[in-house]
């Protein structure tokens, strides 16, 4: 009787220790699908030279870039958790993956989490994301800074370790990776420069954020490098001792329904060709955006954009607008409308259509508008 009892009360124990067990560990599926129809017109063929437009699907990103992930923690007590993310980027036009056809190329990282904040390991953002994040409106947005700068939506690091904290509204974080990309094509998301066992400098990355953010207000900094090897295909052509460097200083503020931010991005880049040939080695990036609630429903924001070669073979400059209106059915569903307009000055030849791979540009010194119409749905 006694055994009974005893087997008795291990089955009836067993599935409230199994219960208290989950209850202190979290895994969360989220994902979002969004996908733009988009008209662009003055795209140069230079075997003809002749000027086109074209209507389609956008490939690299919409409103936003869609994307679906598994988010999870785990409470180890004390204070102290166990996180992780891994989150896989796609387009919703073909179904295909991003990031150079990885399966998590967006993040794929574990950490731990704590008062002293959190440190973690895989693929990563780096501190120039995380300095960007408050002040700059459109975000990731096809009509958005990685259009005069594709390297800044695609700030993300393999084989990394991070550290970030956050006390009392001050934040800092540090930032290193070793073979900071290993996928040789796929976009500006794909530099082709992993680990080199030979040379422990070659294909690294490194950065580092201060900020300070209130209710309504808040600042930033950030410094941001990448390294080169001797295999000139990688991103930017960067060779064994050459460096693109990105430092930027930036701040938003908030009144009410209405948000502002400023961004201010200097480069400068070592490689062979700098930023692009012609280009010179140095750019400044300003960047000028606002975010209005009209409703609960309706959202409108947009940006005005500057980027001037500082030391291009000719004065070359471009200016950017953008101005985009949300229409939200639910928390989850919205429709929007993008409009895209820059003006290239001297050897720029950037595009309004930064969604799009490869960048249906126009001529140099030529201007291009962009539209975009959408849908938006998250879970």
């Amino acid at each position: 009787m006694k055994l009974k009892a005893l087997a008795l009360g291990v089955a009836l124990a067993f599935p409230m220790m199994a219960s208290a067990q989950q209850s202190s560990t979290s895994v969360t599926l989220y994902g979002i699908v969004d996908t733009g129809i988009e008209y662009v017109n003055n795209i140069y063929d230079p075997a003809t030279g002749e000027d086109h437009s074209s209507v389609h699907f956008t490939n690299l990103t919409q409103s936003v870039p869609s994307r679906w992930g598994l988010r999870g923690t785990e409470d180890l007590g004390n204070g102290l958790s166990a996180v992780f993310t891994l989150e896989s980027g796609f387009n919703a036009g073909t179904g295909t993956s991003g990031q150079g056809g990885r399966l998590f190329g967006r993040q794929a990282w574990v950490g731990l989490k704590g008062d002293f904040g959190q440190i973690a390991f895989g693929r990563q953002y780096n501190m120039l994301f995380w300095s960007l994040l408050g002040a700059d409106i459109m975000g990731p947005n096809a009509y958005g800074l990685g259009s005069l700068d594709n390297y800044i939506p695609n700030t993300r690091m393999d084989n990394s370790i991070t550290y970030r904290g956050d006390f009392n509204g001050f934040k800092f974080g540090a930032a290193y990776a070793r073979g900071r990309d290993t996928v040789a094509t796929g976009g500006p998301a794909a530099s082709n420069c992993g680990v080199d066992y030979t040379d422990q400098s070659g294909c690294s990355a490194y950065s580092a954020y201060l900020g300070f953010d209130t209710a309504n207000w808040g600042v930033a900094g950030a410094y941001d490098v990448i390294t080169g090897s001797d295999n000139f295909a990688n991103f930017q052509g960067l060779g064994e001792d050459d460096k693109d460097r990105r430092w930027t200083v930036n701040g938003y503020v908030k009144f009410d329904a209405l948000k502002v931010g400023l961004v201010y991005l200097n480069r400068k880049n070592d490689g062979v060709n700098g930023i692009a040939p012609g280009l010179g080695e140095k750019s400044d990036l300003w960047s000028l955006g606002a975010a209005y609630q009209v409703s609960p429903a309706v959202t409108l924001d947009g940006s005005v954009n500057y980027i001037r070669y500082k030391d291009a073979d000719e004065s070359s400059k471009a200016w950017y607008y953008v101005a985009r209106a949300t229409y939200s059915f639910s928390k989850r569903t919205a429709a929007y409308t993008s409009v895209g307009y820059i003006r290239n000055k001297g050897l720029s030849a950037l595009s309004a259509a930064g969604g799009t791979a490869p960048a249906p540009a126009p001529e140099a010194g030529g201007n291009q508008t962009a539209v975009m119409i959408g849908l938006r749905h998250s879970f």
